[in-house]
């Protein structure tokens, strides 16, 4: 692996994270956490802020998968870094989080789309100001508020802050990068850390399926909206694919198991897929040598110990989309207030992936 200058990078980060991950050449972006309390709203402030310095024209689209930007965690009741933008940034927020506002918000659209704090509306900041993000809460209504976003801004760069649970919201496509904020909440053992993360970017970044096998799932998916498992057979340009429609993977394992034959080269599943549902796959006798494709990494819910069972029964693991992560930010600081080195934990991190590590300090908003 690359060995670095972890004191030089993290003043390079510090100075601008817009040209470290390459942002100013994209349209949209999705922060994903790998643990509760990772840092996903300080990475935000920070490309907020460094947006802002490095004078970019176009604007910022905001939205949230779940709710950032609150004082304390509605949970635990610990303080939070809240979040702060400049006159002319978009968001797309709950009516209930607009009176824990106090940027001046124009409102440009309404989404009809509902949540526990009312409905989610698409605002232009007309002053700088801090924001509370509670954003839609399904793939489908996040292609919904994208769509509203670029009819009001087609250019701007619209960034979505992710949740761990829910991170297949911002996949299948749906954005062009990604960025993994990590934190010694993950675990305070910078080895431990540095392999679980390992770990979920090559989950994350699982490779893509071939070109050919990409065209007939997506035309049996636009001609089979409710389809959730394809069967694939055959090689070359000659394959043979049935389709099974069921509500969804979890609690269907078996159906979709039993379909599974011999002669079967490729299975893709729509949806989360599970260890849950992997273990019902693995009682399966032709279950072994073939590819198992999901939407993209952020579908795959697996442990290590799933994906060694895979690749013991000859079963590759592919995705309709790979996902590109420019960056992993680091937050050394456990939830309990417990720092550890930073410069401990970027050496490890950075000698164990592919993909550069950056400490990029407290925001300070």
């Amino acid at each position: 692996m690359r060995t670095i200058n972890t004191d030089a990078l993290v003043n390079n980060a510090r100075q601008s994270i817009v040209k470290l991950a390459g942002l100013d050449r994209l349209h949209s972006l999705a922060i994903i956490g790998l643990s509760k309390n990772a840092g996903k709203t300080t990475c935000l402030n920070h490309i907020i802020a460094d947006w802002q310095a490095s004078r970019q024209t176009r604007p910022l689209a905001l939205t949230s998968i779940g709710r950032d930007g609150e004082s304390e965690d509605i949970l635990s009741g610990r303080a939070k870094p809240r979040i702060y933008i400049p006159a002319g940034t978009l968001i797309a927020t709950a009516e209930g989080s607009l009176q824990r506002c106090d940027a001046l918000l124009e409102i440009l659209d309404l989404s009809d789309i509902r949540t526990p704090i009312g409905e989610v509306v698409l605002c232009r900041a007309l002053s700088d100001g801090y924001v509370e993000l509670a954003g839609p809460s399904s793939s489908d209504e996040m292609d919904h508020i994208a769509d509203l976003v670029r009819q009001h801004e087609p250019d701007c760069l619209f960034i979505v802050d992710g949740a761990l649970s829910r991170r297949s919201h911002v996949g299948s496509g749906r954005n062009e990068a990604t960025i993994l904020a990590v934190s010694a909440e993950t675990s305070t053992n910078p080895r431990i850390l540095a392999e679980k993360t390992r770990f979920a970017l090559d989950v994350l970044q699982s490779p893509a399926v071939e070109v050919e096998i990409k065209e007939h799932i997506h035309s049996k998916l636009d001609k089979y909206l409710r389809a959730s498992a394809l069967f694939i057979k055959g090689k070359c340009d000659v394959f043979d694919v049935e389709v099974l429609e069921t509500p969804s993977l979890v609690g269907f394992g078996h159906e979709i198991a039993e379909k599974i034959t011999d002669g079967t080269n490729f299975l893709f599943l729509k949806g989360a897929i599970t260890d849950q549902v992997i273990a019902q796959f693995l009682k399966e006798e032709n279950f072994k040598n073939l590819t198992l494709i999901a939407e993209d990494g952020t579908r795959l819910f697996l442990k290590p110990e799933s994906i060694r069972k895979l690749s013991a029964k000859s079963i590759d693991l592919k995705v309709l989309n790979r996902l590109d992560v420019r960056l992993v930010c680091l937050n050394p600081i456990h939830a309990n207030n417990q720092f550890i080195s930073s410069e401990r934990l970027l050496a490890e991190l950075q000698q164990s992936v592919d993909v550069s590590v950056v400490d990029l300090g407290p925001a300070n908003m």
